[in-house]
């Protein structure tokens, strides 16, 4: 009996962890779109002129860095979250 109750108990702490990762993955999603939209508005309403070449530059290196640590933090989150999944389908409920 004991050992089924700690089996429910960890695959609801399983689930919160995997709610938990669900919310930073559609968080980091939002700010991906919410980045590129703004790059988009900044360009459209011409506050980067595109013929500098120093501010084109500038903007490439941070949007470069910025998207790359969101795609890394994308990867990680899906794969804790597949993870996550494999662990609660090994559970003998």
């Amino acid at each position: 009996m004991s050992e089924k109750i700690s089996e429910r108990l960890k695959k609801n702490l399983l689930e919160l962890q995997y709610q938990k990762n669900l919310q930073y993955f559609n968080t980091t999603i939002i700010l991906l779109f919410t980045y590129i939209i703004g790059v988009f508005i900044v360009f459209i309403t011409k506050q980067i002129d595109y013929r500098n070449f120093n501010q084109l530059i500038l903007i490439g290196i941070i949007s470069i860095a910025f998207l790359s640590i969101l795609i890394l933090l994308l990867l990680k989150f899906k794969n804790n979250s597949n993870k996550i999944i494999s662990e609660i389908k090994e559970l003998k409920i």
